[in-house]
């Protein structure tokens, strides 16, 4: 019998949310009656489980998709059936992967693939579907909205976040379990990654996203994992799965480590203690990572009975923020010195002013050294070549639909609806959908007149909130208010705040805390999340014509007052946003000096962010310059933290701190410190794994060869383009000291094409006796850029060896 084993768990699961939102459910049932057994069960699965948001935000049809396409995988895959129930319900049947939006794909994924699948084992088939991810997506950095595995389908590329949840969809959609692993952030660079893990016959395995390779647990990633303090993957279902090891939960999902399949561990425990040397029972522990410059945290737990947490992690710093209550403490932990940890809380804020602190990388030491075969290598690239012209051709082929049938179908009005498509993200430019910017459009006309354009495109008719999924709001708000309503909301922006205030609850345990409930959907629940309810007030406000926003600092809720003393366009074109809170009236101000020249680039050396009652909130202030030395920014008043980085080679982080507090009405100037590094400490040894390259008649030459008995500098040079211009140049100026290491220095080039270059040509006769190597410049730089921890794609690739392969 279908899912005989939790059959009863099912049905009291979905009844209970059933008879939380009566109203909702009405026309859920009589869908559902409409369904086989089988079919009914799985959608009760899914709505017993799914986040309160996905309820609200989405359709009976989409999840009728994944139910009906799930007893289909049921009724005829043999390995499907013979998997246990938990692996098919939360790996196989389940329609969300982690914060993406949610659409129907699991079915049309399977009819592009189920002929090429046909008489491979699971692993076999795990392969050659990622195969077919690399022929449809490839990676793209984007904003941190996480689009559909539809929509990564259709265009062609993602961020790692979206290859990945393609890739597990496209994993499930043939009945393979699957989900995603995530580095919430790297401890030895700035950045993090999403992988695949695939589970194949009672084992769980590992794969770049889109990026296939012939073998299992292979990946760029593999010595990167090595320095996670944490990789975890999400668990949605109700029960806690077994033998897994349970991190704690966010909101309604299960975190669970998996940190052992890649690194080398330890397990620590934190306790919690006031000023007395009480242990404190259910204080809040969160666990952070130094990366772009800010702690941000990467697990958040509760202490036991007697103040204690613990956890599995690497031998690295972690800063840990502790909080019950009205009390806080922190500290920075260094793991390679111990197992057992005290943090001290209490009613003291930070000492004020400069601080130094370390922050230590894990080592370099990965556990998954499999390494594909000669062979397997030549097949894989030939395999990667043919996926890239696939993935070319097809995204060639891309049209937004937004062009075709909003921007194109717009008559008089297509001027207007191209300003609309350039205050959008660049990933709604992707995939919004038509008929909702169109319904934004024709609701929002009738105040065009009322404010200078640029007010009225981003604040009034900009569908674009946060980071929600764009939906056709505007109607269901119009409808839902009364008149009157809707004049005191006019005549009051704030009364917009305190109705959703009091009307619209919290449920932060029911909820997957960065899915966020659509506006119409909040106002169908009764219940959205503290961001939820904030973008609802925008959506509002804009309905009704108020100018409004999220504050681009530090998200506050805001909405545009025109200037006293003018009157029609002029006095909007003048205004400024007020607060919605009274706390949150940016009353006081800083004004950061620089102590010496030095480039500041935030997040990437110094970041500022606010003490509030949950921890501390990075400010965005990417976008204020600085001039002439100084930065200015408009603040709340409050306790606040500087941090600047110097990041260096070998991932460990020299920082200061600077903690202030800001008055009502206060300017404060604080001067910026920065901690340099000694040569010393900019040095990193890295072992590489074999390799070989080129020589001009096509022989191979054996990295080792090249590196054995004194140092090599080897350049892997983009002839033509920055920054290769630059490099060939600066070893041109400087011809007489480099003629006297010419035989040191190796140009490795894609072919004799390259060679007529003018700058490489030019260098060459500079210095004649720099030997010239091949290379397709595909496998060996994406391996030894990302063993050397920077950015493959960026050329020129420039490794100083010391010894061989060294």
């Amino acid at each position: 019998m279908f899912l005989e084993k939790n059959r009863n768990r099912i049905e009291t699961g979905y009844e209970k949310v059933a008879a939380e939102f009566p109203a909702l459910f009405g026309d859920i049932r009589k869908r559902m009656e409409e369904c086989s057994g089988d079919v009914q069960l799985a959608l009760k699965y899914l709505y017993g489980t799914m986040p309160l948001s996905d309820i609200g935000n989405y359709d009976f049809d989409v999840f009728l998709d994944y139910a009906l396409h799930g007893v289909y995988l049921y009724e005829h895959c043999t390995y499907v059936r013979e998997m246990s129930e938990e692996i098919f319900l939360n790996y196989v049947l389940y329609h969300r992967i982690n914060e993406e939006e949610i659409a129907p794909c699991r079915s049309v994924f399977y009819g592009d693939m189920k002929e090429r699948l046909h008489g491979m084992t699971m692993k076999e088939a795990a392969l050659e579907v990622n195969y077919w991810c690399a022929e449809k997506a490839t990676y793209q950095c984007t904003d941190e909205r996480t689009a559909a595995a539809m929509t990564v389908y259709r265009c062609g590329h993602g961020r790692c976040g979206e290859e990945s949840t393609f890739t597990v969809n496209a994993m499930r959609s043939v009945g393979i379990p699957a989900r995603q692993v995530y580095a919430p952030r790297w401890s030895h660079c700035d950045d993090n990654h999403a992988w695949v893990e695939v589970w194949c016959s009672g084992k769980w395995y590992f794969m770049g996203a889109c990026e296939p390779e012939e073998i299992m647990n292979k990946g760029w990633f593999t010595n990167a994992s090595s320095r996670a303090m944490l990789v975890h993957s999400r668990w949605f279902d109700s029960i806690l799965p077994e033998e897994e090891d349970v991190m704690g939960k966010e909101g309604s999902v299960t975190i669970l480590n998996q940190l052992e399949r890649y690194a080398a561990t330890k397990r620590v425990s934190i306790q919690v203690k006031d000023r007395e040397g009480t242990p404190v029972a259910d204080a809040s522990v969160s666990l952070e990572i130094l990366n772009y410059s800010e702690f941000v945290p990467i697990s958040l737990l509760k202490t036991d009975e007697e103040g204690k947490v613990s956890l599995t992690t690497g031998f690295g710093s972690l800063h840990v923020l502790a909080r019950k209550g009205e009390l806080m403490g922190e500290s920075l932990l260094d793991t390679r010195e111990g197992e057992n940890f005290q943090v001290t809380i209490g009613e003291e804020k930070p000492e004020e002013g400069w601080k130094d602190f370390d922050i230590i990388a894990p080592l370099d030491t990965p556990v998954n050294t499999d390494q594909p075969t000669e062979e397997q290598k030549i097949k894989n690239g030939e395999r990667l070549a043919v996926a890239a012209d696939i993935r070319l051709a097809k995204v060639e082929r891309f049209v937004p639909r937004w062009k075709t049938e909003f921007v194109e179908k717009a008559g008089e009005n297509r001027d207007l609806c191209e300003k609309l498509m350039e205050v959008l993200t660049v990933k709604d430019r992707v995939d919004a959908d038509p008929e909702v910017l169109k319904d934004h459009m024709e609701k929002s006309m009738a105040f065009a007149d009322c404010y200078p354009e640029d007010i009225f495109l981003s604040y009034v008719m900009n569908p674009r909130v946060f980071d929600e999924v764009l939906t056709g709001y505007r109607g269901v708000i119009g409808a839902f208010f009364s008149e009157e309503e809707k004049e005191n909301f006019v005549k009051n922006p704030k009364e917009i705040w305190n109705w959703i205030a009091s009307h619209i609850s919290e449920k932060p345990e029911r909820e997957r805390l960065s899915v966020y409930t659509t506006p119409g959907a909040a106002l169908k629940l009764g219940a959205a999340g503290e961001v939820s309810k904030h973008i609802l007030f925008v959506a509002i406000a804009r309905t009704l014509g108020i100018p409004a926003r999220l504050n681009p600092v530090d998200g506050a809720m805001e909405y545009l007052v025109p200037c006293d003393g003018l009157v029609g366009r002029d006095a909007w074109k003048k205004g400024r946003f007020a607060a919605v809170k009274a706390e949150a009236e940016k009353s006081a101000s800083l004004e950061l000096v620089e102590k010496r020249s030095l480039v500041w680039t935030y997040t990437q050396n110094w970041s500022v962010s606010k003490l509030e009652k949950d921890g501390y909130h990075p400010m965005d202030l990417a976008m204020i310059p600085w001039k002439e030395g100084q930065l200015t920014v408009d603040l709340e008043p409050g306790d606040y933290r500087i941090l600047t980085s110097n990041r260096l080679p070998n991932g460990n982080v020299f920082g200061k701190r600077c903690d202030f507090t800001l008055e009502k009405g206060q300017h404060r100037v604080i001067t910026m410190e920065f901690r340099d590094a000694k040569l010393s400490d900019m040095l990193e040894n890295i072992s590489i794994r074999p390799f070989y390259v080129l020589d001009h008649e096509g022989q191979r030459v054996q990295a080792a060869d090249l590196t054995r008995g004194k140092r090599r500098i080897l350049f892997w040079l983009e002839e033509s383009k920055e920054p290769t211009e630059h490099i060939l140049n600066e070893l041109m100026e400087r011809q007489e000291e480099f003629a006297k290491y010419q035989e040191k220095l190796l140009f490795i080039i894609r072919d004799s094409g390259a060679l007529s270059d003018p700058t490489l040509s030019k260098c060459r006769k500079a210095l004649p006796d720099v030997p010239v190597l091949y290379d397709t410049f595909r496998e060996n730089v994406n391996t030894l850029g990302r063993r050397m921890y920077v950015d493959p794609d960026k050329l020129p690739l420039i490794i100083v060896t010391d010894g061989e392969l060294n």
